[in-house]
């Protein structure tokens, strides 16, 4: 079994209790095709690039899972077919990739406070190493593109 990293973008007119449903009906998916859920994070709603379907803002989710090569395509079907899915992308990732924590949906709510100061400290911890690890991959991403237009100007050039 491979390793694979799917994130989508859920429109955003949607409710908490249908996105935990469409979120369920993936897991459900996954595990009929004899896979299995590893992480699953809720990114929540942010601001969209660019509008797709006339959406400016959407919900991030983001999941990893083992699954047989064979079955991603049914996967691919699923989140196709679903019209509350703006746009997903599926990754295979090396198994060292795959983060440890929950498989299972918890959601991120603003207006819910922490209950002990045990878990506010871990918040704040885990909110700290995010940070760490988006600039490290944007400072790659940065470079990367960096490289791909040095190399589009000599192509044009010739």
């Amino acid at each position: 079994m491979n390793h694979y990293e799917t994130v989508y973008i859920v429109h955003p007119a949607i409710q908490e209790g249908r996105l935990n449903d469409i979120i369920t009906k993936f897991h459900n998916k996954i595990s009929k095709l004899k896979g299995e859920v590893l992480y699953l994070e809720n990114w929540g709603k942010k601001k969209l690039a660019y509008a797709i379907e006339k959406q400016k803002y959407g919900t991030f989710v983001m999941c990893q899972y083992s699954l047989d090569s064979q079955a991603v395509k049914e996967i691919s079907q699923e989140l196709e077919l679903n019209p509350n899915i703006l746009r997903y992308l599926i990754s295979k990732i090396e198994s060292l990739d795959v983060k440890e924590g929950s498989n299972k949906l918890e959601i991120k709510d603003k207006a819910d406070a922490p209950k002990s100061k045990e878990v506010e400290n871990d918040v704040k911890e885990e909110s700290r190493t995010d940070k760490v690890e988006v600039n490290e991959a944007s400072e790659e991403v940065i470079e990367n593109d960096k490289e791909s237009i040095s190399e589009d100007k000599i192509e044009e050039d010739a």
